[in-house]
């Protein structure tokens, strides 16, 4: 008795309260919480007597959860018990490249990364890759570009803040103290674009072990030497953390070889990769959607979700809803669709039925534009690496003040040594001298229930010029043949 009560008394230390169903649990090492977690599917105790358990057993358990992830999740598979374990990891003086490759490297993974949106870089932070150590004249000229794209940069923001002051007048009611600063936030948020991807970032990183280990295969198989260098650091820091549940997070052959061949292969039937410049601008060509074959692809659309959300109210088969459903007109089954959005505000989810009707698109956008975008994760990407083949974006306000000398310097300046980095071989340095104002071709597979929080967060008010421009463009384009489908979601944001 004395011995449950000394254990109980323990369990207060890690646990909100131990007399209701639902608590907390804190103060224990991640890796620790996850194998008394995983402990519940094969223990008839609950949450809280297994932490007592493991605590008295072990000095907090780490030897037993060590044990026991060596067991069940390396051994047997059972990879769900990593996802118990949660990690917080700050990231800083990285470049905007590396950071946009760890972004993609799991949709599992949350992120906060500094933005030049609201927060003007520093000369002289930037990355410099170790392959140049060895070709002292291309560093020197990396180098002196950086700080000359630092110095049109500066400019730039300062002729902008002079353009906006002079021609975009103070509104009814608001001091011009802070519709100046509103207007200095414009104004480094497109003299940005001048800026490239070796500029410095920092993020904050939250994940669970399970996402941090698949990650951290990927980035410990890039082609480039930060990002494995960085992947190798990250990993040592989280085995503080849950040291077992990373410890086989290690380059992947598959990756890597499967790389090189198919390269080698598209050489051989493409030849060599054309890097000259075009005068494209940005774009999104819609390549596939629910219905396409269809003579009313909004039907099949409107048919598809209409039976999933019947389906779910309702005590029938899929099959025999489907048999009922056949006689109902389309204004019958759209009335469906409606009455299940119309209640939509502008924070809520949609119903998952939306989930079942896709889209592919091909975007080329601005790389300013495509580190906005890569933040939706639920999107599944598939990216070229960056490049100068594909135009470049100009901000209308760089246009309409008469500055976009500086940026096409800029970008003419980053595009000569793209190239004599190309002859030396050094593909994956030239990477770093593409600017933000550089397209890049994109090919993004989603649902409609993502296309509805991509149209309410990038085309509401606040949200950045290129990525609500490309966010309406989609939007058109879906509309052209699932006009009913987008309405609702258009609303939101009116």
């Amino acid at each position: 008795m004395a011995q449950e009560k000394s254990i109980s008394d323990e369990v207060t230390k890690y646990a909100s309260n131990v007399d209701r169903d639902i608590y907390t649990v804190s103060n224990i090492p991640e890796e620790v919480i996850a194998v008394i977690f995983a402990y519940v599917s094969r223990s008839p105790k609950g949450f809280r007597e297994n932490i007592g358990t493991v605590i008295q057993e072990e000095q907090l358990g780490q030897e037993r959860a060590a044990k026991f992830h060596e067991k069940w999740v390396l051994n047997y598979g059972h990879a769900s018990v990593a996802e118990h374990a949660s990690v917080h990891v700050g990231i800083e003086k990285v470049s905007r490249l590396f950071s946009s490759i760890l972004e993609l490297s799991n949709e599992y993974m949350s992120f906060t990364e500094y933005s030049q949106r609201y927060q003007s870089p520093a000369k002289g932070d930037f990355f410099t890759p170790e392959e140049l150590d060895q070709h002292s004249s291309l560093k020197n000229k990396y180098i002196q570009l950086n700080n000359y794209q630092y110095d049109l940069y500066f400019e730039l923001n300062g002729k902008l803040f002079e353009f906006l002051k002079d021609t975009v007048p103070t509104p009814e009611g608001i001091e011009e103290r802070l519709h100046h600063r509103a207007l200095e936030k414009i104004a480094f948020e497109d003299a940005r674009y001048a800026l490239n991807l070796a500029t410095y970032t920092n993020l904050g990183m939250t994940a669970n072990a399970r996402a941090i280990e698949d990650s951290l295969t990927k980035l410990l198989s890039s082609r480039y030497p930060e990002v494995r260098k960085r992947a190798q650091e990250i990993k040592e820091e989280v085995r503080f953390s849950v040291p077992t549940l990373v410890k086989y997070a290690n380059e992947n052959k598959y990756i890597t070889e499967t790389r090189d061949i198919i390269e080698g292969l598209t050489k051989k039937i493409i030849g060599q990769s054309r890097v000259e410049t075009s005068n494209e601008t940005y774009e999104v060509n819609l390549l596939n959607w629910t219905g396409k074959d269809s003579p009313d692809p909004e039907a099949v659309a409107i048919d598809t979700m209409v039976k999933a959300i019947l389906f779910e109210h309702l005590a029938l088969g899929y099959e025999d809803i489907d048999k009922d459903l056949s006689s109902s007109s389309l204004e019958e089954k759209l009335d469906i669709l409606k009455k299940s959005l119309e209640k939509l505000g502008k924070f809520d989810n949609p119903v998952n039925a939306l989930k079942l009707v896709k889209y592919e698109v091909e975007f080329v956008i601005s790389e300013a534009c495509w580190h906005q975008l890569l933040r939706h994760r639920k999107v599944n990407w598939i990216t070229k690496e960056p490049g100068i083949q594909s135009g470049i974006t100009i901000p209308p306000h760089i246009e309409k003040s008469g500055t976009q000398d500086l940026l096409r310097k800029a970008v003419s300046e980053s595009e000569n040594l793209y190239h004599e980095l190309l002859n030396q071989n050094l593909t994956e340095v030239a990477s770093y001298v593409v600017t933000n104002a550089h397209n890049r071709r994109i090919l993004g597979t989603f649902d409609l229930w993502e296309l509805y929080h991509l149209i309410n967060l990038r085309m509401s008010e606040g949200a950045q010029w290129d990525i609500k421009n490309i966010t309406g463009m989609l939007a058109e384009e879906i509309g052209k043949y699932h006009p009913n489908l987008i309405s609702p979601a258009l609303k939101r944001v009116d």
